[in-house]
């Protein structure tokens, strides 16, 4: 039996997640969650600067949905989850210099556990469905930015 175009995302996505060292882990929210529809323009020069600013690092970079927001709100949105293997200081400089309009960021440490629970969930539960914010168009889940810089487990 072949493998599906979604199987495929989800298992190449949970290799990275898992064979790497990943130990910050960081969200980038709309304040605004009716805005996120702007997302995978906004993205494309985040995801620029992030190289230019931080070119020792790597990125694993993942789109996701989530109903309400930072604020409680009932409206389906989509974010950014990032993981790193440092302490990013200026992240939420680049993202406002970069986003079209205010976002708001969660940060943390992330520990072998959770990572391994974040793999879990995404191989057991379907994918977000990015269609109910962008609409019938093909999106790329995830992306790795300065792959040379992974530090595998």
């Amino acid at each position: 039996m072949s493998e599906t175009s979604q199987d495929k995302t989800k298992r190449m996505y949970i290799a990275l997640l898992t064979e790497n060292q990943w130990s910050y882990r960081y969200s980038v929210f709309y304040a605004d969650p009716s805005l996120s529809n702007r997302l995978l323009t906004d993205m494309v020069g985040f995801k620029q600067s992030l190289r230019r600013v931080y070119p020792n690092q790597p990125f694993l970079i993942r789109i996701q949905t989530k109903v309400g927001g930072l604020d409680d709100n009932t409206t389906l949105q989509a974010y950014l989850t990032i993981l790193t293997t440092a302490r990013s200081e200026n992240l939420k400089g680049v993202a406002h210099d970069t986003f079209s309009s205010e976002v708001r960021i969660q940060r943390g440490k992330v520990s072998a556990e959770k990572l391994a629970s974040m793999a879990s969930a995404i191989d057991k539960q379907k994918p977000h469905n990015l269609q109910k914010v962008f609409g019938d168009i093909r999106i790329r889940r995830w992306t790795l930015l300065n792959k040379p810089m992974l530090v595998p487990v």
